[in-house]
């Protein structure tokens, strides 16, 4: 079976460097270099450890732990890349693991591009694999949890 998050989870220096917070079988990552296109600094993933494609399928542990992902990872993103706003999506039509998007959205941003458009939004700040790793180390040295 071929999953790119199963594959990432395996290489990660290869994609975003260290996870920043793991708990309960949930890791929170920085979203991956694609197709060498550049990510959005402090555009967050939470995944499962397990290999599972629907809420459904999380035992109590794990969804507690997403409970505690999701505010850490909405914290770091406020108080250490001074994001004003925070999405979070869950889509998982392109990748069939469960997972979610932790979306910054930085201050002057314009309000066309709020909410859903937040992916289209030209001016959000674009970063290589050498900053992802920085923002990586910078945010797990946190401590949130």
């Amino acid at each position: 079976m071929h999953c790119f998050i199963c594959e990432k989870h395996q290489a990660l220096e290869k994609f975003t460097g260290p996870f920043i917070f793991e708990d309960a079988g949930i890791k929170l990552s920085h979203f991956p270099i694609l197709n060498s296109a550049l990510a959005t600094r402090g555009h967050l993933l939470i995944e499962t450890t397990r290999h599972i494609c629907d809420m459904s399928e999380m035992n109590a542990d794990e969804a507690s732990a997403l409970g505690r992902l999701i505010a850490a990872g909405t914290e770091l993103m406020k108080t250490r890349l001074g994001a004003e706003h925070v999405y979070l999506f869950r889509i998982n039509d392109q990748v069939s693991h469960l997972h979610f998007h932790l979306v910054p959205r930085y201050p002057n941003t314009p309000k066309e591009y709020w909410g859903l458009k937040i992916w289209e939004n030209p001016v959000s700040p674009q970063i290589n694999l050498e900053e992802i790793k920085k923002i990586c180390a910078q945010l797990s040295s946190a401590k949130a949890l």
